[in-house]
Protein backbone atom coordinates (compact mmCIF):
# COMPACT_ATOMS: atom_id res chain seq x y z
CA UNK A 1 0.00 0.00 0.00
CA UNK A 2 1.35 3.41 -0.98
CA UNK A 3 1.76 6.20 1.56
CA UNK A 4 -1.09 8.24 0.02
CA UNK A 5 -3.48 5.31 0.34
CA UNK A 6 -2.45 4.85 3.99
CA UNK A 7 -3.04 8.53 4.81
CA UNK A 8 -6.42 8.40 3.10
CA UNK A 9 -7.36 5.27 5.08
CA UNK A 10 -6.30 6.89 8.37
CA UNK A 11 -8.29 10.02 7.53
CA UNK A 12 -11.37 7.90 6.83
CA UNK A 13 -10.93 6.00 10.10
CA UNK A 14 -10.58 9.25 12.05
CA UNK A 15 -13.66 10.61 10.32
CA UNK A 16 -15.67 7.48 11.15
CA UNK A 17 -14.44 7.63 14.75
CA UNK A 18 -15.51 11.28 15.06
CA UNK A 19 -18.94 10.47 13.64
CA UNK A 20 -19.36 7.54 16.04
CA UNK A 21 -18.19 9.67 18.96
CA UNK A 22 -20.69 12.37 18.02
CA UNK A 23 -23.60 9.91 17.84
CA UNK A 24 -22.63 8.36 21.17
CA UNK A 25 -22.63 11.86 22.67
CA UNK A 26 -26.04 12.55 21.16
CA UNK A 27 -27.42 9.25 22.50
CA UNK A 28 -26.14 9.95 26.04
CA UNK A 29 -27.50 13.49 25.98
CA UNK A 30 -30.93 12.25 24.89
CA UNK A 31 -30.89 9.80 27.82
CA UNK A 32 -30.00 12.69 30.14
CA UNK A 33 -32.78 14.84 28.65
CA UNK A 34 -35.31 12.09 29.37
CA UNK A 35 -33.92 11.50 32.88
CA UNK A 36 -33.96 15.09 34.10
CA UNK A 37 -37.26 16.29 35.55
CA UNK A 38 -36.60 20.06 35.64
CA UNK A 39 -36.70 22.31 32.61
CA UNK A 40 -33.49 24.01 33.78
CA UNK A 41 -31.43 20.85 33.26
CA UNK A 42 -33.39 19.84 30.17
CA UNK A 43 -32.39 23.17 28.59
CA UNK A 44 -28.75 22.64 29.67
CA UNK A 45 -28.85 19.32 27.80
CA UNK A 46 -30.36 20.99 24.72
CA UNK A 47 -27.51 23.53 24.79
CA UNK A 48 -24.99 20.69 24.88
CA UNK A 49 -26.77 19.04 21.94
CA UNK A 50 -26.62 22.30 20.00
CA UNK A 51 -22.90 22.53 20.78
CA UNK A 52 -22.31 18.97 19.50
CA UNK A 53 -24.08 19.85 16.23
CA UNK A 54 -22.73 23.41 15.98
CA UNK A 55 -20.85 22.80 12.71
CA UNK A 56 -23.91 21.32 11.03
CA UNK A 57 -26.05 24.23 12.27
CA UNK A 58 -23.50 26.78 11.03
CA UNK A 59 -23.37 24.99 7.66
CA UNK A 60 -27.07 25.77 7.19
CA UNK A 61 -26.80 29.38 8.37
CA UNK A 62 -23.62 30.98 9.70
CA UNK A 63 -25.60 32.81 12.38
CA UNK A 64 -27.83 29.82 13.16
CA UNK A 65 -25.83 28.50 16.10
CA UNK A 66 -25.85 31.87 17.89
CA UNK A 67 -29.61 32.16 17.37
CA UNK A 68 -30.26 28.67 18.75
CA UNK A 69 -28.09 29.30 21.80
CA UNK A 70 -29.71 32.71 22.32
CA UNK A 71 -33.19 31.20 22.28
CA UNK A 72 -32.15 28.51 24.75
CA UNK A 73 -30.60 31.12 27.07
CA UNK A 74 -33.84 33.11 27.05
CA UNK A 75 -35.79 29.91 27.75
CA UNK A 76 -33.44 29.11 30.65
CA UNK A 77 -34.01 32.58 32.12
CA UNK A 78 -37.78 32.02 31.93
CA UNK A 79 -37.67 28.73 33.88
CA UNK A 80 -35.42 29.98 36.69
CA UNK A 81 -37.18 30.15 40.08
CA UNK A 82 -38.71 33.52 40.93
CA UNK A 83 -36.65 35.63 43.29
CA UNK A 84 -39.24 38.39 43.70
CA UNK A 85 -42.34 37.71 45.79
CA UNK A 86 -44.53 40.44 44.25
CA UNK A 87 -45.19 38.64 40.96
CA UNK A 88 -48.40 37.90 39.07
CA UNK A 89 -47.91 34.14 39.50
CA UNK A 90 -50.87 32.36 41.00
CA UNK A 91 -48.55 30.22 43.16
CA UNK A 92 -45.77 32.01 45.05
CA UNK A 93 -43.18 31.08 47.66
CA UNK A 94 -42.79 34.03 50.02
CA UNK A 95 -40.21 34.47 52.75
CA UNK A 96 -41.39 36.20 55.94
CA UNK A 97 -39.69 38.09 58.70
CA UNK A 98 -40.55 37.40 62.36
CA UNK A 99 -43.60 39.65 62.17
CA UNK A 100 -44.87 37.96 59.02
CA UNK A 101 -43.96 40.73 56.61
CA UNK A 102 -42.73 39.56 53.17
CA UNK A 103 -39.02 39.79 52.42
CA UNK A 104 -36.61 38.57 49.77
CA UNK A 105 -34.86 35.23 50.37
CA UNK A 106 -31.12 35.01 51.11
CA UNK A 107 -29.14 34.79 47.88
CA UNK A 108 -27.67 31.45 49.00
CA UNK A 109 -31.19 29.99 49.14
CA UNK A 110 -31.89 31.21 45.63
CA UNK A 111 -28.69 29.74 44.18
CA UNK A 112 -29.39 26.38 45.82
CA UNK A 113 -32.80 26.38 44.12
CA UNK A 114 -31.27 27.23 40.74
CA UNK A 115 -28.80 24.36 40.76
CA UNK A 116 -30.82 21.91 42.88
CA UNK A 117 -34.43 22.35 41.72
CA UNK A 118 -36.99 20.51 43.80
CA UNK A 119 -38.03 18.52 40.73
CA UNK A 120 -34.54 17.01 40.53
CA UNK A 121 -34.36 16.29 44.26
CA UNK A 122 -37.68 14.47 43.97
CA UNK A 123 -36.48 12.70 40.82
CA UNK A 124 -33.24 11.52 42.43
CA UNK A 125 -35.17 10.48 45.53
CA UNK A 126 -37.51 8.35 43.42
CA UNK A 127 -34.65 6.58 41.64
CA UNK A 128 -32.81 6.18 44.94
CA UNK A 129 -35.87 4.55 46.50
CA UNK A 130 -35.98 2.18 43.54
CA UNK A 131 -32.30 1.24 43.55
CA UNK A 132 -30.98 1.47 47.13
CA UNK A 133 -33.27 -1.20 48.70
CA UNK A 134 -32.19 -3.65 45.99
CA UNK A 135 -28.53 -3.08 46.93
CA UNK A 136 -28.94 -2.57 50.69
CA UNK A 137 -32.02 -4.36 52.12
CA UNK A 138 -33.99 -1.87 54.22
CA UNK A 139 -36.99 -2.68 56.41
CA UNK A 140 -38.97 0.53 56.11
CA UNK A 141 -42.74 0.79 55.71
CA UNK A 142 -42.61 3.88 53.51
CA UNK A 143 -40.23 2.12 51.09
CA UNK A 144 -42.50 -0.92 51.05
CA UNK A 145 -45.45 1.27 50.12
CA UNK A 146 -43.30 3.06 47.54
CA UNK A 147 -42.39 -0.30 46.00
CA UNK A 148 -46.07 -1.31 45.94
CA UNK A 149 -46.99 1.87 44.07
CA UNK A 150 -43.96 1.64 41.78
CA UNK A 151 -44.97 -1.85 40.64
CA UNK A 152 -48.45 -0.50 39.89
CA UNK A 153 -46.95 2.36 37.84
CA UNK A 154 -48.23 5.03 40.24
CA UNK A 155 -44.93 6.72 41.10
CA UNK A 156 -45.06 8.70 37.86
CA UNK A 157 -47.89 10.64 39.56
CA UNK A 158 -45.24 12.49 41.60
CA UNK A 159 -44.12 14.25 38.41
CA UNK A 160 -47.60 15.50 37.50
CA UNK A 161 -47.88 18.34 40.07
CA UNK A 162 -44.52 19.74 38.93
CA UNK A 163 -45.62 19.55 35.29
CA UNK A 164 -48.86 21.33 36.16
CA UNK A 165 -46.89 24.17 37.73
CA UNK A 166 -44.27 24.36 34.98
CA UNK A 167 -46.74 24.38 32.09
CA UNK A 168 -48.58 27.21 33.87
CA UNK A 169 -45.31 29.16 33.95
CA UNK A 170 -45.07 29.01 37.75
CA UNK A 171 -41.44 28.46 38.67
CA UNK A 172 -41.05 29.13 42.38
CA UNK A 173 -38.36 28.19 44.88
CA UNK A 174 -38.74 25.23 47.23
CA UNK A 175 -39.79 25.99 50.79
CA UNK A 176 -37.78 23.05 52.02
CA UNK A 177 -34.58 25.08 51.40
CA UNK A 178 -35.47 27.35 54.29
CA UNK A 179 -36.09 24.34 56.55
CA UNK A 180 -32.79 22.66 55.66
CA UNK A 181 -30.77 25.83 56.28
CA UNK A 182 -32.56 26.28 59.62
CA UNK A 183 -31.87 22.66 60.54
CA UNK A 184 -28.17 23.13 59.78
CA UNK A 185 -28.05 26.25 61.97
CA UNK A 186 -27.01 28.46 59.05
CA UNK A 187 -30.12 30.66 58.90
CA UNK A 188 -33.34 31.33 60.78
CA UNK A 189 -35.96 31.92 58.09
CA UNK A 190 -39.54 31.00 57.29
CA UNK A 191 -41.23 30.68 53.93
CA UNK A 192 -44.83 29.93 53.01
CA UNK A 193 -46.59 29.03 49.78
CA UNK A 194 -49.45 31.26 48.77
CA UNK A 195 -51.96 30.05 46.16
CA UNK A 196 -54.16 32.83 44.86
CA UNK A 197 -57.76 31.90 43.93
CA UNK A 198 -58.40 31.27 40.26
CA UNK A 199 -60.09 34.35 38.73
CA UNK A 200 -59.06 36.33 41.79
CA UNK A 201 -61.17 39.40 42.57
CA UNK A 202 -59.38 41.85 44.88
CA UNK A 203 -62.73 43.17 46.11
CA UNK A 204 -63.98 39.77 47.20
CA UNK A 205 -63.61 38.21 50.65
CA UNK A 206 -62.17 34.69 50.50
CA UNK A 207 -61.99 31.70 52.84
CA UNK A 208 -58.49 30.47 53.73
CA UNK A 209 -57.23 26.89 53.68
CA UNK A 210 -54.10 26.19 55.72
CA UNK A 211 -52.15 23.17 54.48
CA UNK A 212 -49.61 21.72 56.90
CA UNK A 213 -46.90 19.53 55.41
CA UNK A 214 -45.46 16.27 56.63
CA UNK A 215 -41.93 15.12 57.35
CA UNK A 216 -40.50 15.90 53.90
CA UNK A 217 -41.08 19.56 54.55
CA UNK A 218 -42.47 22.52 52.68
CA UNK A 219 -42.51 20.94 49.21
CA UNK A 220 -43.88 22.86 46.24
CA UNK A 221 -45.07 19.53 44.83
CA UNK A 222 -48.24 19.88 46.93
CA UNK A 223 -49.05 23.29 45.48
CA UNK A 224 -49.48 21.64 42.09
CA UNK A 225 -52.13 19.48 43.76
CA UNK A 226 -53.82 22.19 45.83
CA UNK A 227 -54.25 24.55 42.87
CA UNK A 228 -57.43 22.60 42.24
CA UNK A 229 -59.17 23.88 45.39
CA UNK A 230 -61.92 26.25 44.35
CA UNK A 231 -62.61 29.85 45.32
CA UNK A 232 -60.26 30.07 48.31
CA UNK A 233 -56.82 31.25 49.35
CA UNK A 234 -54.44 28.40 50.17
CA UNK A 235 -51.49 28.95 52.48
CA UNK A 236 -48.97 26.13 52.97
CA UNK A 237 -47.09 26.53 56.25
CA UNK A 238 -44.23 24.18 57.08
CA UNK A 239 -42.46 23.59 60.37
CA UNK A 240 -39.25 25.46 61.20
CA UNK A 241 -37.17 22.39 60.24
CA UNK A 242 -38.01 19.06 58.61
CA UNK A 243 -39.55 17.70 61.81
CA UNK A 244 -43.14 18.03 60.66
CA UNK A 245 -44.16 18.32 64.33
CA UNK A 246 -46.47 21.27 65.05
CA UNK A 247 -47.38 22.72 68.44
CA UNK A 248 -50.21 24.91 69.71
CA UNK A 249 -47.82 27.86 69.23
CA UNK A 250 -47.67 27.05 65.48
CA UNK A 251 -51.45 26.82 65.15
CA UNK A 252 -51.98 30.02 67.12
CA UNK A 253 -49.52 31.75 64.74
CA UNK A 254 -51.94 31.07 61.88
CA UNK A 255 -54.25 33.66 63.46
CA UNK A 256 -51.69 36.07 64.89
CA UNK A 257 -49.16 36.02 62.04
CA UNK A 258 -50.43 34.39 58.84
CA UNK A 259 -53.86 35.97 58.51
CA UNK A 260 -52.41 39.49 59.10
CA UNK A 261 -49.72 38.56 56.54
CA UNK A 262 -52.42 37.82 53.94
CA UNK A 263 -54.30 41.01 54.77
CA UNK A 264 -51.11 43.07 54.51
CA UNK A 265 -50.59 41.50 51.08
CA UNK A 266 -53.97 42.98 50.09
CA UNK A 267 -56.19 39.91 50.42
CA UNK A 268 -59.61 40.15 52.05
CA UNK A 269 -59.91 37.20 54.43
CA UNK A 270 -63.19 35.74 55.62
CA UNK A 271 -62.10 35.08 59.19
CA UNK A 272 -65.28 33.05 59.82
CA UNK A 273 -64.45 30.67 57.01
CA UNK A 274 -61.09 29.08 57.84
CA UNK A 275 -60.02 25.49 57.10
CA UNK A 276 -57.01 23.39 58.05
CA UNK A 277 -55.63 20.17 56.61
CA UNK A 278 -52.59 18.08 57.46
CA UNK A 279 -50.67 15.47 55.51
CA UNK A 280 -48.57 12.71 57.11
CA UNK A 281 -46.64 14.27 60.02
CA UNK A 282 -48.77 17.33 59.38
CA UNK A 283 -51.32 15.33 61.36
CA UNK A 284 -49.60 16.78 64.42
CA UNK A 285 -51.02 20.16 63.33
CA UNK A 286 -54.60 19.04 62.85
CA UNK A 287 -54.68 16.99 66.03
CA UNK A 288 -53.60 20.15 67.88
CA UNK A 289 -56.25 22.11 65.96
CA UNK A 290 -58.87 19.52 66.87
CA UNK A 291 -58.00 19.68 70.58
CA UNK A 292 -57.55 23.39 71.10
CA UNK A 293 -58.81 25.37 68.11
CA UNK A 294 -61.74 23.46 66.60
CA UNK A 295 -64.09 26.41 67.11
CA UNK A 296 -61.84 28.47 64.81
CA UNK A 297 -62.03 26.15 61.76
CA UNK A 298 -64.99 25.15 59.62
CA UNK A 299 -63.26 21.94 58.50
CA UNK A 300 -60.35 19.88 59.80
CA UNK A 301 -58.95 17.45 57.22
CA UNK A 302 -56.75 14.43 57.99
CA UNK A 303 -54.77 13.12 54.98
CA UNK A 304 -52.71 9.93 55.29
CA UNK A 305 -52.32 10.41 59.01
CA UNK A 306 -53.81 9.27 62.31
CA UNK A 307 -56.56 10.89 64.33
CA UNK A 308 -56.03 10.85 68.11
CA UNK A 309 -59.53 11.73 69.39
CA UNK A 310 -63.17 11.44 68.40
CA UNK A 311 -65.12 13.58 70.86
CA UNK A 312 -67.75 15.81 69.20
CA UNK A 313 -66.69 19.20 67.84
CA UNK A 314 -68.40 21.92 65.83
CA UNK A 315 -65.96 21.64 62.91
CA UNK A 316 -66.65 19.31 60.01
CA UNK A 317 -64.04 16.51 59.94
CA UNK A 318 -62.78 15.13 56.62
CA UNK A 319 -60.77 11.91 56.59
CA UNK A 320 -58.69 10.72 53.61
CA UNK A 321 -56.68 7.51 53.61
CA UNK A 322 -55.84 4.15 52.10
CA UNK A 323 -56.02 0.57 53.30
CA UNK A 324 -52.35 -0.07 52.58
CA UNK A 325 -51.18 3.09 54.36
CA UNK A 326 -49.32 2.47 57.59
CA UNK A 327 -50.49 5.86 58.89
CA UNK A 328 -54.21 5.76 58.09
CA UNK A 329 -55.33 2.78 60.18
CA UNK A 330 -57.39 4.83 62.64
CA UNK A 331 -59.44 6.77 60.10
CA UNK A 332 -62.29 4.35 59.36
CA UNK A 333 -62.96 3.63 63.01
CA UNK A 334 -62.80 7.34 63.81
CA UNK A 335 -65.28 8.05 61.02
CA UNK A 336 -67.85 5.73 62.59
CA UNK A 337 -67.21 7.14 66.08
CA UNK A 338 -67.59 10.72 64.87
CA UNK A 339 -70.80 9.90 63.04
CA UNK A 340 -72.24 8.25 66.13
CA UNK A 341 -71.59 11.28 68.33
CA UNK A 342 -73.13 13.74 65.88
CA UNK A 343 -70.00 15.32 64.38
CA UNK A 344 -70.28 16.10 60.69
CA UNK A 345 -67.71 13.86 59.05
CA UNK A 346 -66.94 12.51 55.59
CA UNK A 347 -64.52 9.74 54.61
CA UNK A 348 -62.58 9.23 51.37
CA UNK A 349 -61.12 5.73 51.49
CA UNK A 350 -59.53 3.28 49.07
CA UNK A 351 -58.47 -0.15 50.33
CA UNK A 352 -55.73 -0.42 47.70
CA UNK A 353 -54.13 2.96 48.30
CA UNK A 354 -50.91 3.71 50.19
CA UNK A 355 -49.42 6.76 51.92
CA UNK A 356 -49.30 8.46 48.51
CA UNK A 357 -53.05 8.56 47.93
CA UNK A 358 -53.06 12.36 47.51
CA UNK A 359 -50.77 12.24 44.46
CA UNK A 360 -52.29 9.02 43.13
CA UNK A 361 -55.90 10.22 43.23
CA UNK A 362 -55.46 13.99 43.07
CA UNK A 363 -58.51 14.81 40.96
CA UNK A 364 -60.88 12.63 42.97
CA UNK A 365 -59.64 13.93 46.34
CA UNK A 366 -59.70 17.58 45.26
CA UNK A 367 -63.30 17.06 44.10
CA UNK A 368 -64.08 15.44 47.48
CA UNK A 369 -62.62 18.42 49.34
CA UNK A 370 -64.29 21.03 47.12
CA UNK A 371 -67.68 19.42 47.80
CA UNK A 372 -67.25 18.99 51.55
CA UNK A 373 -65.39 22.15 52.55
CA UNK A 374 -68.34 24.38 51.71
Amino acid sequence: MERGDSDESNTEKNSNFCIMKKWISVFLLIILFLFFASWFYKIVVLMLLAYVWRNEIKAKKEWGYKVVMGILLIAMFCVLPRYRYNTSDRVQLIYQDEEGKPEYPPLTHYLVNVFLPEEEICNVGIWGARIVPKVIPLANWILEEFDHDDKKGNISNFYRPFSKLNWSGEFMMSGTTSQVFNMMGIDNTQSVYLIRPRNYDEEKEYPVVFFMHGFLGNWKLYTGVLKGLEDCIVLCVGTHTWSGIYTSHDINALFTKQIPFLENMGYKVDRNNLHIMGLSNGGSAINVAYNGFSNRFKTITFISTGIHQTYPISSKVLLIGGGKDHSSGSLRGAHQALKSNGTKTYLYWDNEETHFILVNQTDEIIDFMNRNMK
